[in-house]
């Protein structure tokens, strides 16, 4: 039987072992690894050696397992969610790797691609499945997010949502149409099993020819597996050759840390991280003013006790706070750059950690570092507002050509018909020319309806600033929308 680890690490004493299980019916979670040392499961941010969770772990001992195959860290990419064993260091940012493991959500033909009102993602249908793409928050392979077509079959790596969406961190294309040996692959539990015929993830399976060597007393309704096999996409005939099972419970450990988006909240002291139950009600929050909610990606740390995991602390993985704008000046030194948004206000300065996912469609790796970032190359950032004024960067993209100016944050001040500011910038707005719009698409037909529609110091808003515009002049805005 195959074992698995996903979407959470851990700390833990030598010689202790810890195993994990899903508290729902998602089909993320860990599953059966222990050992002594540092588990780490999440989303790789960098390379040199390999970042993971604001960690960074020398490979140069590691071993490497990729799709059950051993592999090495050139098999590895930007966006894979990977998990990884090993020991952590006493700074608590680096660490040493011993072992590597990737293994996909999910793999299959697309049978449908619906784009949002305001392009930025895309729901594309995957063996039944949902899955969200977005042109800033995933990573693509021999792919883009412009170029998903009808009929690729695509791999996917991420997290799922509150509503069994899988949120794509990474999609590769593995070939452009399906075909009779076209490998697919999906993850879930077995229902309405009958002899070696069930239903997964609202897909009809047939098991009859399949390796079950990891079920000494047959196939079982509730069992979390993963199924490999081939597809007919006229007939939606799933012909598996591979039956692995998933096999996961909790037990209480000494440190844990999940990452993940949050798919079920009651209070700070009821929630789930990827169908783990989480009590932050003694947490310190980083940023300190973060409010958890559905749907937010967080990392959450603590002990697990009786199930739960205590949290003694909570991070935001993610941000309300978008730029996208010419690099202005970089800092070595501080491991920051400014970005100028609007000639003649003040730049913003883009701090980066440890945790920062850097990636770059300009080069030729899709790696960046911010030795290889250059002044007036541009940029897309998001991260959240520091108590210094800054942005703390979760993600930061150099874009391979100089795309509409972007502003996204709380907004903070307004000057009648003339202004509105975010981030500090002062963005010059035209009575006649700027466009505004609410939640829900509410559209308001001048400035001073939108800003009584905000509260300052809250309500988070988006300026875009275009860089052709029939409308007015670069350097004022011509979309000003309020974010929910």
């Amino acid at each position: 039987m195959r074992i698995l680890i996903k979407k959470i690490y851990f700390v833990i004493p030598a010689l202790s072992i810890l195993i994990v299980t899903a508290c729902s019916d998602s089909v993320g979670g860990l599953a059966g690894i222990g050992g002594s040392g540092y588990i780490s499961s999440g989303t790789i941010t960098g390379f040199g050696s390999v970042f993971v969770n604001g960690v960074e772990f020398e490979t140069t001992s590691s071993s490497f397992d990729v799709e059950d195959v051993d592999g090495t860290q050139q098999d590895l990419r930007i966006g894979m969610v990977v998990q990884i064993q090993g020991s952590i260091n006493s700074d608590g940012v680096t660490g040493t790797a011993t072992h590597i493991q990737y293994a996909d959500d999910l793999q299959g033909p697309i049978s449908s691609i619906v784009e949002n009102a305001d392009l930025t993602e895309k729901t594309l249908m995957v063996l039944g499945k949902a899955v969200v793409i977005s042109n800033t928050n995933t990573s693509f392979e021999n792919s883009s997010y412009a170029s998903v077509a009808l009929g690729n079959v695509i791999e996917v790596s991420g997290y799922y949502d509150q509503n069994d969406i899988l949120q794509a961190s990474y999609i590769a294309l593995k070939s452009d149409v399906i075909n009779a040996d076209t490998i697919v692959e999906v993850k879930g539990k077995i229902t309405e099993l009958s002899g070696t015929d069930f239903i997964l993830q609202g897909i009809n399976i047939d098991a009859s020819s399949a390796n079950l060597d990891g079920f000494p007393d047959g196939l079982q309704n509730g069992v979390l597996v993963e199924v490999k096999g081939t597809y007919n996409n006229n007939t939606n005939a799933f012909i598996a050759f591979d039956v692995e099972a998933e096999d996961i419970q909790l037990s209480d450990s000494e440190s844990v840390e999940i990452e993940g988006l949050i798919t079920r909240y009651v209070s700070n002291r009821d929630f789930d991280v990827n169908g783990y139950t989480v009590n932050a009600s003694d947490a310190t929050m980083s940023p300190a003013n973060l409010l958890l909610e559905i749907g937010i990606k967080v990392e959450a740390q603590g002990t697990v006790s009786d199930g739960v995991l205590i949290a003694n602390a909570v991070e935001l993985r993610g941000g309300n706070t978008e730029i996208s704008a010419k690099v202005d000046s970089i800092d070595l030194e501080n491991n920051r750059f400014t970005v100028q948004v609007v000639a003649g206000q003040p730049s913003i300065t883009v701090q980066l950690t440890t945790a920062t996912r850097m990636e770059d469609d300009a080069g030729i790796d899709g790696h960046l570092t911010l030795l290889e970032l250059e002044v007036n190359d541009f940029v897309e950032v998001r991260g959240f507002e520091s108590v210094t004024g800054t942005v703390e960067a979760t993600q930061v993209k150099r874009e391979s050509e100089v795309r509409e100016t972007q502003l996204q944050g709380v907004v903070s001040s307004q000057s009648e018909n003339v202004s509105i500011t975010v981030l500090g910038v002062v963005f010059p707005v035209d009575a006649e020319t700027t466009s505004y719009e609410g939640i829900n698409e509410t559209e308001f037909d001048n400035h001073s309806n939108f800003i009584s529609a905000t509260t300052f110091g809250q309500t988070v808003i988006s300026i875009v600033d275009k860089i052709e515009s029939d409308a007015n002049v670069v350097g004022v805005a011509d979309e000003v929308e309020i974010v929910d």
